[in-house]
């Protein structure tokens, strides 16, 4: 391609392409140009980019079919999605059966949350976060939307909750320090004192269910991203595909024979059990070393950015060009 690729996007169309934390990385390969702004777009030089609960609703108003007709391009933002929800039974989300949509490139990188997560901290500072460990409370435990794991777990780790900070925000209860759920970065947002003062955090992911596919997100990655260990209410194989990624779990402190569970009430039985027999004490030095090597791993935006071009970026422009 002889021009520089632009992605048409559309302000209520909300996609990850544009997103304020992303848009940078993405306009050093694209012009991101935006539907309304009374621009003719030539198909040899414009893709649509679009996203994919939008494909999925049928009654979304498909602002770029006229561009289909044309004979357009077009990348799907799944990149949030876990591996093959475009595959699943009718009712869940999956790209529209129209005959046009074969040639539709569908966005998905199985380690998005930990690359986005990981751009998008950088932008906010919170690199710069240092420790400054108090000890003082058990577990950090936030949870925001409600989901049967997390109803299980919650209720099974009630006795402890007087010595945890955590949150439940379905039910109107906040982490202290919270910022309103209506502000953009509320579920990116941090305090230092959350971590400061817990021993690890107790991570309930969005999917429990056997694998096929690992599916990590930002939840997971918060305890990296400021020195704290972790225990995961996850799938079976969540912290073996961690350490298959390059990052450190915590067998010197926990029991993580868990994770190869595979009956999802026998993983949550397990973490609670240690949850109850945990010393509060002092990280020893493996502890610190293992938080530090997930801390750099998670910011290393040289690796993230080159997995992001050969994962993401060269993928977009082979599609476009073929």
């Amino acid at each position: 391609m002889t021009t520089r690729l632009k992605l048409l996007v559309n302000s209520d169309d909300s996609n990850s392409f544009w997103h304020p934390a992303f848009a940078p990385f993405m306009s050093r390969y694209f012009d991101i140009v935006r539907f309304g702004d009374d621009t003719d777009h030539n198909k040899k030089d414009t893709v649509l980019a679009v996203n994919v609960f939008k494909t999925g609703n049928p009654d979304a108003s498909y602002w770029y079919r006229p561009y289909l007709e044309q004979g357009f391009k077009v990348i799907v933002d799944a990149l949030w999605e876990y591996e093959g929800f475009h595959l699943e039974q009718p009712g869940e989300y999956k790209t529209p059966q129209w005959p046009e949509t074969d040639g539709f490139f569908l966005a998905h990188i199985k380690n998005w949350f930990w690359y986005f997560e990981s751009l998008w901290y950088t932008q906010l500072g919170y690199q710069n976060y240092q420790p400054n460990k108090t000890y003082t409370k058990l577990a950090l435990m936030p949870m925001r939307v409600d989901r049967w794991h997390r109803k299980e777990t919650f209720a099974r780790m009630s006795s402890m909750l007087d010595d945890m900070i955590w949150s439940y925000v379905r039910h109107g209860k906040y982490l202290p320090n919270d910022i309103s759920s209506d502000q953009v970065h509320f579920q990116r947002h941090y305090d230092p004192s959350w971590y400061d003062s817990t021993c690890y955090s107790l991570v309930t992911e969005t999917v429990v269910d056997t694998p096929p596919a690992i599916f990590v997100t930002e939840k997971t990655f918060k305890p990296m991203a400021f020195y704290h260990p972790f225990m995961c209410v996850a799938q079976p194989g969540h912290l073996a595909y961690l350490k298959s990624q390059g990052f450190e779990t915590f067998e010197n402190m926990f029991d993580e024979s868990y994770d190869l569970m595979p009956l999802l009430d026998d993983r949550i039985q397990h973490i609670v059990a240690q949850s109850k027999s945990f010393k509060k004490e002092p990280y020893s030095q493996l502890t610190w070393d293992k938080l530090a090597h997930n801390h750099a791993r998670f910011y290393n935006q040289s690796l993230v950015e080159s997995q992001l071009i050969s994962e993401l970026i060269e993928p977009i422009l082979e599609y476009a060009e073929t």
